[in-house]
């Protein structure tokens, strides 16, 4: 960017103009006589010595309007933005029971409800997060973090079966409230993502609830699966794999209890494309504050045109005095 920090002195530039217009006009005055005559000279060629002596009386000129606008202090500026983010601190609990191999969702619950957290993680750069996956009982495989990359990598690598089986909720929400109960952010989430009941753990769904509560935690809860039955892949004789069609079984009554106790919500997702919508309310319901402030840093650049002001006069200097030895 470019400007001039004392733009009224640009004024000045209008009786310099005028000055070099009435300069002109007296030199082809005096340079003129007899019409006739003044075409003939046209004609004739300029001697290189003329043609410098031209050229460099328009030296001073130049200079003076150079010196203009040095004392309008010109200036360089670059724009920069200052982002003051309040973000939010989230962490994402996901069910990695057996259960989670149905097929109800292609190409099964788990990997859609991997794969819409990690969108979900792209679409918040600017909050900690951190990640517990649990079945039998939960770990913290991320804690609260700004790094996305390495979260997205540890999401990515989580395979079924790593942990005992069976479906801890109650667990997977006391430990995200241990690691959300130091958190200074405004605003505090628990993302539960789950197909089941709880039936393992020695801490309930409800007492970690209320811990959520006491805390100022919200708790959002995901129910993923279809209603009645869904294929399961069960291992068969010889190394074989067979589909089996299992219950789907989701304490819905409980999951809305522990998430309206906290002010959070409680969704159902029977297929993909629902389960990322539940992601986007909640993305939407949970928003990061953002205020982008806009200043420039502005560097004087008039020094440049003072030298060159001062170079164009002693180049005239020099080439009537020197090169071309004009007399008084």
């Amino acid at each position: 960017m470019f400007r001039f920090e004392s733009w009224a002195v640009l004024f000045l530039l209008i009786p310099v103009i005028f000055l070099i217009w009435w300069l002109v006009k007296q030199n082809r005055a005096g340079r003129e006589g007899i019409r006739f005559s003044g075409f003939l000279m046209d004609l004739v060629p300029v001697s290189p010595r003329e043609y410098l002596f031209r050229v460099a009386a328009w030296f001073p000129l130049v200079a003076l309007v150079l010196m203009v606008l040095a004392l309008a202090r010109p200036q360089l500026g670059k724009l920069y933005e200052r982002q003051d983010i309040k973000g939010i601190d989230i962490v994402l609990c996901l069910d990695i029971s057996s259960s989670m191999k149905a097929m109800d969702l292609k190409p099964n619950r788990f990997q859609v409800a991997k794969e819409t957290l990690l969108s979900f993680v792209d679409g918040r750069p600017y909050d900690r997060m951190g990640y517990i996956p649990f079945s039998a009982y939960a770990i913290t495989r991320c804690p609260l973090t700004t790094d996305h990359k390495m979260l997205k990598q540890l999401i990515a690598d989580t395979k079924l079966g790593s942990i005992e089986d069976g479906t801890a909720i109650g667990m997977a929400i006391a430990t995200a409230v241990n690691r959300l109960r130091k958190s200074k952010a405004k605003s505090k989430v628990i993302i539960l993502a789950t197909d089941g009941m709880n039936n393992r753990g020695n801490i309930d769904p409800r007492s970690a609830a209320e811990l959520a509560e006491a805390l100022g935690i919200r708790i959002y809860a995901d129910g993923v699966g279809t209603t009645g039955y869904a294929e399961m892949p069960q291992p068969g004789p010889f190394g074989t794999v067979r589909t089996v069609k299992v219950l789907v079984q989701i304490d819905e009554n409980m999951l809305k209890e522990i998430t309206g106790k906290t002010g959070g919500a409680y969704f159902r997702a029977t297929n993909a494309e629902k389960l990322k919508a539940i992601y986007s309310i909640i993305d939407r319901m949970e928003k990061t504050k953002i205020e982008v402030k806009k200043f420039a840093l502005w560097r004087d650049i008039y020094s440049y045109f003072l030298w060159s002001a001062l170079a164009l006069m002693l180049g005239f200097f020099f080439v009537r005095e020197i090169v071309l030895r004009v007399k008084q």
